[in-house]
């Protein structure tokens, strides 16, 4: 099983390693230095570290993969920022006011889904009611920040001029999820 696993995470890993190294030596080769690769590098590494905890987590691999996406999260917020910077004329600093708080919620809104539906045992309709709902309050809290970080504006959003549809449309799938939970209940006690 070890041979066999050494060798799909071989091929696995192949495609990112010949993705770095080209972005390298094309960098290098243009500028007499890594600048862009940096960002190509840590993508690459980004990526393979999800899917590898997709492919090999085992029992628990969609909470892995959060784990990955989480943790490493803010500091590839970091480098998009530094080499973003490189080739401004002036530097523009966002992860620490504008990153973090907004993937930081996101993280949020999909934690609090999975961690209701894993208490509740929800199915799909109450799930997706959940999400809504946490979908919401993540793009509040987004354009919040956003409107925070580059001065009020009069900038459009759903949430704020028509937060009567996440609601409704939550509330349409919690009923059904109810519901259905309802059926399936009396269809096992008959």
């Amino acid at each position: 099983m070890t041979k066999k696993r050494n060798m799909w995470n071989i091929l696995l890993a192949s495609p990112f390693i010949l993705a770095v190294l080209t972005c390298f030596i094309v960098n290098f080769a243009l500028d007499r230095q890594f600048s862009w690769s940096l960002l190509t590098a840590a993508s690459c590494l980004y990526a393979y570290l999800m899917l590898y905890t997709l492919i090999f987590g085992g029992k628990h691999r969609i909470l892995f993969t959060y784990l990955v996406l989480a943790i490493l999260l803010i500091p590839f917020l970091y480098i998009i920022e530094y080499t973003a910077n490189l080739y401004l004329p002036q530097p523009i600093y966002w992860t620490t006011r504008l990153g973090i708080p907004v993937s930081l919620a996101w993280l949020a809104a999909l934690a609090v889904t999975a961690l209701l539906k894993t208490l509740t045992h929800a199915n799909g309709f109450l799930t997706t009611g959940y999400f809504i709902l946490a979908f919401y309050a993540a793009e509040r809290c987004t354009n919040n920040r956003i409107d925070a970080f580059i001065g009020p504006n009069d900038s459009w959003s759903l949430s704020d001029h028509y937060p009567i549809l996440y609601f409704s449309a939550a509330a349409l799938f919690l009923l059904l999820g109810l519901i259905t939970t309802a059926v399936k209940r009396s269809r096992s006690r008959a």
